[in-house]
Parts: structure tokens; sequence; C-alpha cells
């Protein structure tokens, strides 16, 4: 019975540890490329503005900049929220796995303390550290 709660618990945690690293993996290359996808849209604002016109477009900018540039943030701005939920929906199955952990190990019979050998410690007051004494 108590093999059995405790092949239930390790597959359990083996399990919960492999979750955990593919959602923290998955949710870091999310994040990445959300980040490297804003160069993109640089390049094609860039490009729409043409490129030696570049240095006048804060005040030059083509129309099509300025409906291109809202719509690019609030895509970035979705993107985020987006990879907040995830995060959230991470945390919330790590804490439903961390909960049947805990009641698969309340089940579990207590296993006695391992026997503690320390090490004799070092009698300071003996200790010389100068042989001239």
């Amino acid at each position: 019975m108590s093999e059995d709660l405790q092949a239930q618990y390790d597959a359990l945690y083996k399990e919960y540890q492999d979750v955990m690293y593919k959602g923290a993996w998955r949710l870091g290359w999310s994040f990445f490329f959300v980040l490297v996808g804003l160069l993109p849209m640089m390049y094609i604002f860039i490009w729409l503005a043409g490129p030696r016109t570049w240095e006048h477009t804060f005040f030059h900018a083509p129309k099509l900049m300025w409906i291109a540039a809202p719509l690019n943030l609030g895509i970035v701005v979705l993107l985020l929220f987006r990879l907040y939920r995830r995060n959230l929906d991470l945390d919330a199955l790590k804490q439903d796995y961390l909960a049947r952990l805990r009641a698969l190990k309340a089940e579990l019979p207590a296993s006695p303390a391992p026997p503690s050998n320390p090490a004799p410690e070092r009698d300071w007051d003996t200790f010389q550290d100068d042989s001239l004494t």
C-alpha cells in the first residue's frame, strides 16, 4: 500500500517537474519572440517611410504609418497580455499540482529520520596555530 502511494507520489512529482519545465521554457520563448517581433515592425516602418527619409518621419510620416503604428502597438500589447494570461494559467496549474502532491504526501507513512552522524567538531581550545608557544 505505502509502496503504491510512494510510486504515485514519485510519478506525480516527475510529471509536475516536466510540466513546469516545459511551461517555463514556452513562456520564455514566447516572451523572446514578442520582443524580437518588434524589430521586423521597425524595419517595416522604415520600408514604408523610405530609408532616405527616415530622419524626417517624425514630422513627415506617411498616413499609412500613422495607422500602422497604433495597430502594431495594439498587437504587441495584446500579445503581452496573452503571455500574462499564460503565466497565470501555468501558476494555477502549479498550485493544482502542489495541492495534489501535498495530499499524497499526507497519506504517506512518516518515514523515520535518517540517522545523524555529525562530524566531530574541532576542539578550538586545544588548537594552536603557533608552534613557538
